[in-house]
């Protein structure tokens, strides 16, 4: 099992000691300055689903993006990203019913597996393993804490570093100045055995305010030994000393422990899916966030935001091969360590300068230590193995520079960006393979890259905006790419970053009131993908292979049926989807030359009815819509495995009905219609995504 440090211990088992349930309001938890947002405050119509144009010293203005409100829903249970990202157009969701293990991908860019390609932020900071060298997703925050998501394309590498593909921004309730006391909690119950609780309580005095949570959620899971079990606390206080600026401070720890029940083959699949082939397979996760955030006015016209951050997470898994039903078990099972310590800084200046123009600035420092080691064991169900196999040192060293400016010139827009990085990626290896025949690894690897942008939009009277975006983005190299512990490496192993250069052209309006509407039309060229080359049964190299142009239409509509009514009510019709044509334009693989990338879907839609009332009713209806797609660039299956993954169209339900001041019942049910499906295919099998899910509990207020 994890190691557990003397600060993870005390954390977690806060979560006793507070009720165990909670959905709390929703309420702006961002300190504001009151000089310094931006001059041009005044929000056109078109911009009514859209971040403000700068927010915390960023520029999101000349970008694609979209803020979704998660008042207007019912809180989500169990971080389900289906139901999350229901009004973010064109991602697709791999499901894995594994609550820690989180998988997407955005316009056909890379295998969806653990979110290598998409960045997904906590408060605004990036919250995978590590930026570099293993950027996997295996932490969320409880949903019933995020209001609000901001989905952020073309341009977003330019704010927060690398990455290809999005940002997705999970912005948290947090603790405000000032603020009366308030709590809620909430209990739940449902299908395979589900049973979770959330608790949070704030409150505040002149300048101060401060938030605490813990959520608890443990399920026996449909098959055999896919039981799982996720905690986890949070402390935060702000301080805000006077009118001209604010510190805060946030403590967040994080645990699960699931069981695999393992991937099928498609025989097995047809025959039962819910059957057991890896009874004995675990992994765990630990982690812990600190931060420290700044914001200060400076003079008349420019404020700073900063933000210090750290973290620790160890990841941790058991794995034997799988075991067909009547064959005997495993002779051994592997045991993976990656633990990660990371610390970084992100500090910003914006200056609002001239008749109304605005200048953002600043740095990103970064660094990450990483070791891994993997050992084997006779006995299946050890806690850890007792021969050693392999143990690596691993270390990144980052620094970013980066300026962009809104030039306000009439109905136009313009905004041009530069951020300039630097990268040191080590890899030592104390303890080597012993079935290798190559020297024990001790390298350094550095890169620099230059990453430009250019967004430009202009209005269109006072309901319509024109937007449009060029930026760069890079995937940096992971450490598997340049140093595989399990590989010969005979030719080496130094794999140039895989580039990616996005545009868009789109338009945004309100057409009459109630009315919101955005298209666009985009196309992403990722150039020297990188790929694993087998060169012999016992030796791999990561390869840049060729390149991939991705292109399409993506749209978004909604109408309030209820605009035009008295009162705050709400009823919205939503739609969204993406059309993607996605080609292999190069490799070194002439026979992939024309196929389509895997998990490049050519449709992926999304649809709802949302119903909010003043009273606090809540009900959602959502669906989403996958195409038919393949899961291997060679567009061919495996003697075991399909080809393609089947297209499929799931529908979710979810309700909140208060019956009293302080009391909301909850509800809902999850794949409506009992869909068998699986949306996920890897080469060791096919992964049984969940069927029919039913869940009901209650909040109360306090």
């Amino acid at each position: 099992m994890p190691l557990r440090t003397p600060l993870s211990l005390a954390l977690l088992a806060a979560i006793h000691a507070l009720p165990a349930a909670a959905a709390p309001g929703a309420a702006d938890d961002l300190v504001k300055l009151p000089a310094v947002e931006v001059r041009a405050a005044s929000r056109h119509a078109a911009d009514a689903s859209s971040p403000p144009e700068t927010e915390r010293g960023r520029l999101l203005v000349g970008k694609k993006a979209t803020r979704i409100d998660l008042d207007k829903q019912p809180a989500v249970v169990q971080a389900n990203y289906r139901q999350l990202l229901a009004q973010a157009p064109g991602l697709l969701v791999s499901e894995q019913p594994i609550p820690s293990h989180y998988n997407l991908n955005y316009r056909g860019l890379g295998d969806p597996h653990e979110s290598e390609f998409v960045m997904v932020a906590v408060d605004g900071t990036p919250v995978h393993s590590d930026w570099f060298g293993y950027s996997t997703l295996y932490f969320s925050p409880p949903s019933e804490q995020i209001r609000r998501i901001d989905f952020l394309r073309g341009g977003s590498s330019l704010l927060y570093g690398p990455q290809p593909g999005p940002v997705i921004d999970l912005v948290r309730r947090g603790p405000r100045a000032d603020a009366p006391f308030a709590g809620q909690a909430r209990l739940l119950a449902g299908s395979d055995g589900l049973r979770a609780g959330y608790a949070e309580a704030s409150g505040g005095s002149p300048g101060h305010g401060w938030f605490l949570s813990a959520n608890r959620a443990e399920s026996d899971g449909r098959r055999r030994n896919a039981d799982a079990t996720v905690e986890g606390v949070r402390g935060a206080w702000v301080w805000q000393p006077d009118a001209h600026g604010s510190w805060e401070f946030d403590l967040t720890g994080f645990r699960s422990n699931s069981g695999e029940p393992g991937r099928l083959t498609a025989a097995q699949y047809a025959e039962d899916p819910d059957q057991t082939v890896t009874p004995t397979n675990r992994v765990w996760i630990d982690r812990i966030d600190l931060s420290v955030a700044h914001q200060r006015e400076v003079g008349s016209s420019s404020a700073l935001s900063a933000k210090a951050f750290h973290w620790y997470q160890d990841r941790y898994s058991r794995r034997a091969s799988p075991q067909a039903a009547g064959a005997p078990p495993p002779a051994s099972t592997t045991f993976d360590r990656q633990q990660f310590r990371v610390s970084g800084l992100d500090a910003r200046v914006l200056t609002e300068w001239g008749a109304s123009h605005s200048l953002t600035w600043g740095t990103t420092l970064y660094h990450s230590d990483s070791p891994r080691s993997q050992a084997r064991s006779t006995n299946l169900l050890a806690d850890r193995g007792e021969d050693l196999r392999f143990r690596q040192e691993r270390e990144n060293r980052y620094g970013a520079l980066f300026v962009e400016n809104a030039f306000r010139i009439g109905e136009w827009t313009l905004v041009p960006a530069l951020r300039q990085e630097w990268l040191e990626m080590s890899i030592e290896e104390p303890v080597k393979l012993a079935s290798l025949q190559r020297p024990a690894i001790d390298r350094t690897f550095s890169r620099s890259e230059t990453l430009l942008g250019f967004g430009a939009t202009r209005t269109l009277g006072e309901r319509w905006r024109v937007y449009g975006n060029a930026s760069q983005g890079y995937r940096p190299m992971r450490y598997d790419d340049i140093g595989n512990p399990t590989a010969e490496l005979g030719q080496g192993n130094e794999p140039d970053p895989a580039r990616a250069e996005n545009f868009e052209l789109g338009i945004r309006g309100v057409p009459a009131a109630g009315w919101e509407i955005d298209v666009s039309l985009f196309r992403v060229d990722l150039d020297d993908k990188i790929e694993q080359q087998t060169l012999s049964p016992t030796d791999i190299l990561r390869v840049n292979s060729g390149d991939a142009r991705h292109q399409g239409l993506e749209f978004s509509v909604s109408r309030d049926l209820l605009a035009a009514s008295d009162g705050g009510d709400q009823l919205i019709v939503f739609a969204n989807g993406s059309l993607l044509d996605a080609e292999i334009v190069r490799s070194r693989t002439a026979s992939l030359v024309g196929n389509t990338p895997a998990y490049a879907p050519e449709r992926v839609f999304r649809a709802g009815l949302l119903w909010r009332t003043d009273e606090g009713r809540r009900v959602a209806l959502t669906g989403a819509q996958v195409s038919e797609h393949f899961w291997q660039d060679n567009n061919l299956g495996t003697a075991t495995l399909p080809a393609t993954i089947e297209g499929v169209t799931l529908w979710d339900l979810a309700v909140e009905w208060p019956v009293g001041d302080r009391i909301t019942l909850t509800g809902g049910v999850n794949n409506l219609t009992d869909e068998k499906y699986s949306n996920r295919i890897r080469g060791d099998g096919i992964e049984v995504a969940p069927r029919r899910q039913v869940h009901a509990g209650v909040t109360l207020a306090f």
